[in-house]
């Protein structure tokens, strides 16, 4: 199997950090870094990889020739399906050869297994795409939203503390030293990425939300996951978009 992603994607990321902290041969599932551009808004846009056999097969590095979302990660199985979306992938690895790994990645208590997809889904579904820097900027550009700078703009910091208090209520009650009690899940792969992201928009994580940061500081402390975060740039992401470009394309649509 191959999985199609890009180091500095935060959906790319979760998929990554469970490959590496569940124990999967990396011979069972191959990496294929992405390539990367921005458009003329300044909003990167992963494209297929140069010289890869599928981009070749398709005729084009155009990502939605490959997967109609336009987005990344994607699982291509030996028998050409693929399978979009982190969740979906992390599920289908897990039942399909997660037992070949070292270390289980979900509780076996069923209250505590809800807890931990509870963080995942309100992590994948109510934080991620409101704070998400393309988002951000189209919302700028095209339906009139305040301009501000993308990575620290109000509606960013909006929906990361409104989801962050959740998240931070809810680890009192289920957290150990990581997410859901005392060893790393899939919760904390998720996690951490959003975390990352909150540091780029200025989230001060251990004066607002502590036990959030203390978990965050534990698995990061994980090796495996250290690893993945420093092939990534680091605890903090290192870029979200093309500021020249944006402050082109955002001066442009405001006149207009």
């Amino acid at each position: 199997m191959r999985l199609f992603r890009h180091p500095t994607s935060s959906a790319s990321m979760r998929v990554t950090l469970y490959l590496r902290c569940r124990g999967i041969a990396p011979s069972l599932v191959e990496l294929v870094d992405m390539g990367f551009e921005t458009d003329h808004r300044g909003i990167p846009v992963f494209t297929m990889p140069e010289g890869d056999p599928e981009t070749r097969k398709l005729g084009t590095t155009d990502l939605t020739a490959f997967n109609p979302e336009g987005r990344i990660p994607v699982l291509l199985l030996p028998d050409g399906r693929k399978m979009t979306q982190s969740g979906p992938i992390v599920d289908f690895l897990e039942d399909s050869i997660g037992a070949t790994g070292h270390r289980p990645m979900a509780p076996v208590d069923p209250w505590l297994r809800a807890e931990m997809r509870r963080i995942m889904w309100i992590v994948a579904a109510d934080t991620q795409p409101y704070q998400n820097i393309p988002f951000i900027i189209q919302a700028i550009g095209e339906w009139g939203m305040v301009k501000a700078a993308p990575t620290e703009h109000p509606l960013r910091l909006h929906f990361l503390r409104r989801e962050f208090g959740a998240l931070e209520s809810i680890l009192r009650r289920c957290a150990g030293a990581f997410a859901v009690g005392d060893a790393i899940t899939l919760a904390d792969c998720f996690l951490v990425p959003q975390v990352r992201n909150a540091l780029l928009a200025g989230i001060d994580l251990p004066g607002e939300f502590p036990t959030l940061s203390r978990v965050w500081e534990n698995a990061i402390a994980v090796p495996e996951a250290a690893a993945v975060l420093n092939e990534a740039g680091g605890i903090v992401q290192p870029f979200a978009f093309d500021a020249e470009k944006f402050e082109v394309y955002a001066d442009v649509r405001e006149a207009e």
